[in-house]
């Protein structure tokens, strides 16, 4: 098997975690390379291959990333269109999304072995028109957030669904979320834990000021739009995915937000479920 090792050294243990990872597949017979960009890595793991990224995902048959969600995330989408299966490794705090912690790190012999499942998590599409013009596109693992910015004014927010009003949101954002997502953001501003294997679009209005504005759950095959109320006095919005840099959302943008044909592909090594998983990291969070 050939593996490509995708760290995110800044974090405290994954150089650590790393260096363990090559010994395991260096046992089991693997082979491993690392991107251009972790050249460093070279004193600190000799006779290491080093690839460009774009030659790297082409000639890896997996890809291991090494550090919490967020390095998952930012991982997930680079390799979504090479179509490769991921597992995640912790070196972070939480990390649901993780395979394997870091002293599990002997289970890699499942993987080497094809002893493994794989979850195929539905991903969303998020666009920005302006004056009919597409201006921003992303795909999404987690969520798209639509905020307000520098200005302390709450949003003035419609939500249609297929063409239809649903609901206008008088708040401070709105979180469109995945299955995947559910259990992040979302699921901190009161939103439902969907089970990441289901498909479905999960609206979440944040501090919303009306007794009647609660999480709302669609089918996958729905498309949603966004688009500032015709009460709006505020300048700025802000929209960002699965936490990266934030783009500006001008007055008369439309955001339009649906399922993605693309899929994220998550190994699964040991036999937990979700809401165990669940379970067992939330239960840190409140040590």
């Amino acid at each position: 098997m050939k593996v490509a090792i995708i760290p995110n050294l800044t974090r405290k243990n994954a150089l650590a975690v790393t260096k363990e990872i090559c010994q395991w597949l260096t046992v089991y017979g693997a082979e491993y390379a690392f991107r251009t960009f972790d050249r460093n890595l070279e004193d600190e793991i000799p006779n290491t291959r080093f690839m460009e990224f774009s030659e790297l995902v082409l000639w890896c048959d997996t890809v291991i990333s090494v550090g919490g969600d967020g390095t998952m995330l930012a991982c997930a989408k680079s390799i979504v269109d090479y179509k490769k299966p991921i597992l995640c490794i912790n070196a972070g705090r939480l990390a649901f999304m993780a395979g394997l912690e870091s002293d599990e790190l002997s289970l890699l012999k499942k993987l080497i072995d094809g002893d493994y499942t794989e979850d195929h998590r539905m991903l969303l599409e998020v666009s920005i028109y302006r004056n009919g013009e597409e201006v921003y596109s992303n795909h999404v693992i987690n969520d798209v957030v639509v905020a307000r910015g520098i200005e302390m004014k709450m949003c003035d927010l419609d939500l249609n669904c297929d063409d239809r009003h649903i609901a206008s949101y008088y708040a401070d954002g709105i979180i469109i979320a995945t299955p995947t997502g559910s259990s992040a953001y979302t699921f901190s501003a009161g939103g439902p834990i969907i089970d990441p294997l289901l498909e479905g679009i999960v609206v979440t209005p944040i501090c919303a000021h009306s007794v009647f504005s609660r999480p709302i759950v669609f089918s996958s095959e729905n498309r949603l739009t966004l688009s500032c109320g015709e009460q709006a006095t505020y300048t700025d919005l802000l929209l960002s995915v699965d936490g990266e840099p934030s783009v500006e959302v001008k007055k008369g943008d439309i955001i339009r937000v649906y399922k993605s044909l693309r899929y994220a592909n998550f190994i699964r090594i040991k036999h937990e479920n979700f809401f165990e998983i669940l379970k067992k990291k939330m239960s840190k969070t409140e040590d």
